[in-house]
């Protein structure tokens, strides 16, 4: 597992390297500026002064790394260089940031959330939503309406035949059905928060609000899929082997990747236009003291829970609402929760 451990770290230090890449052209490091400022030489040493340490830091973790004592499984002893290369990363970004501040231009004023009408995009549809959950349903349908060895049919014989397949499922597959149910209901409450809390117009080019929302219907909906896969195969009387779900997961996370690719091609996309507009900043104008360390978002008066990120493509939380902590709380829990019940 040294070698999963270690590809972590130098994936982590890649995306850290990045970071500039990803930002908007009226944006250094969670600054907002105007959009020739990219190319001027003081900008190009601030980036090139956050990337060499980005790679200092990066380069020590992964030698932490490289010594970690080999074993089966990531142990807690992984966290370590994680939390140090967090911690590393975070310095490096907030003195880029403290560097960017002196190029900032004076915000417009707190833009007000405007609420968008009802969509007419075929991905904001409620049965789009209910994807997910439609699977799942049709899924137990199909699994409790095989008959068992005395001909029975759990689904029409009543609680009793239903709680023995449900027991017999659980022996066979009950981390495996664990992991999958918990996936597909935790990918459920952040599409539904999402789709709800983010109800703003887009403040660039490029919509990625909808892009965002497709691409975790598509993840929420295959998690569904493994699920009823998994319920399939127990119904069967055969166990979900390791190699199988690994695989299951593997083609889960080569999705993600695809996704994250799509969505850095459309902000380069996206910057194109952008750059060959000298003196109009099309961004947002939210004032960069609501923007803790420019990356955690808080506004008591901004009602929207997801706003559109500064330091990349993608939204982040309004952290100035209880109810989004009480998000938080409820998915980490619904992660944490398999873990807890099938140790």
């Amino acid at each position: 597992m040294r070698l999963i451990g270690t590809g972590i770290l130098c994936l982590l230090t890649l995306a850290s390297w990045s970071v500039p890449y990803l930002m908007r052209r009226d944006m250094l490091f969670g600054v907002t500026v105007s959009s020739e400022i990219h190319d001027t030489g003081a900008a190009r040493r601030i980036i090139q002064l956050y990337q060499l340490r980005a790679y200092l830091c990066g380069f020590a973790v992964i030698m932490l790394g490289i010594m970690m004592p080999g074993s089966d499984h990531l142990g807690w002893q992984w966290a370590i260089p994680l939390v140090l290369f967090l911690l590393g990363s975070s310095i490096a970004f907030g003195q880029a940031h403290n560097a960017s501040r002196r190029h900032a231009v004076a915000a417009s004023g707190v833009r007000e959330a405007e609420l968008l009408p009802q969509a007419g995009s075929r991905v904001e549809s409620p049965w789009m939503l209910l994807l997910g959950p439609a699977i799942l349903a049709v899924g137990f349908a199909v699994v409790f309406s095989i008959a068992d060895q005395t001909g029975r049919v759990p689904l029409f014989a009543g609680w009793d035949a239903i709680v023995a397949r449900w027991t017999a499922i659980g022996q066979l597959v009950g981390k495996e059905l664990s992991f999958t149910l918990g996936a597909s209901i935790g990918s459920l409450l952040p599409l539904l928060a999402f789709r709800f809390g983010s109800r703003r117009g887009p403040s660039g080019i490029v919509n990625y609000r909808i892009v965002i929302l497709r691409s975790i219907i598509i993840f929420n909906s295959a998690f569904a899929l493994l699920a009823v896969w998994v319920l399939g195969k127990s119904a069967l009387g055969y166990a979900v082997g390791k190699i199988e779900l690994r695989v299951a997961v593997a083609a889960i996370v080569v999705g993600l990747a695809v996704h994250i690719a799509y969505v850095l091609a459309l902000r380069r996309k996206e910057n194109i236009p952008l750059a060959a507009a000298v003196g109009r900043s099309p961004g947002d104008r939210i004032p960069d003291e609501l923007w803790l360390w420019s990356r955690f978002y808080h506004n008591t008066n901004d009602p929207v829970l997801f706003v559109e990120k500064r330091t990349g493509p993608g939204y982040t939380v309004n952290f100035g609402h209880l109810r989004t902590w009480l998000m938080m709380a409820v998915f980490l829990i619904l992660i944490l929760l398999p873990l807890v019940l099938n140790p």
